[in-house]
């Protein structure tokens, strides 16, 4: 997945986290598709390996959270920078 605009995080302090959300589950709870870090000289895009840690069926949508280093299982959306749906 590719990205632009993402602001560089401390891996040390928080890390962003991409969720799927699948057609075929229930929307409270996304996909973890990964965790990854925006290094400080990151210039223009960064792009990321989707990392499904579950089958999906059918994606209908991307989200991006801030977490704590190493993601979580289950995440409040409580800091969402991010939320792509599919047409």
């Amino acid at each position: 997945m590719r990205f632009r605009g993402l602001a560089a995080n401390d891996p040390t302090v928080a890390q962003y986290q991409l969720w799927i959300f699948d057609a075929e589950r229930d929307e409270a709870y996304p996909v973890d598709g990964g965790v990854f870090d925006v290094p400080a000289q990151a210039e223009g895009d960064v792009i990321v390996r989707i990392d499904p840690r579950l089958p999906i069926s059918r994606a209908t949508a991307f989200a991006i959270t801030v977490e704590q280093p190493g993601g979580v299982v289950v995440s409040s959306r409580g800091r969402l920078p991010l939320l792509a749906t599919l047409p």
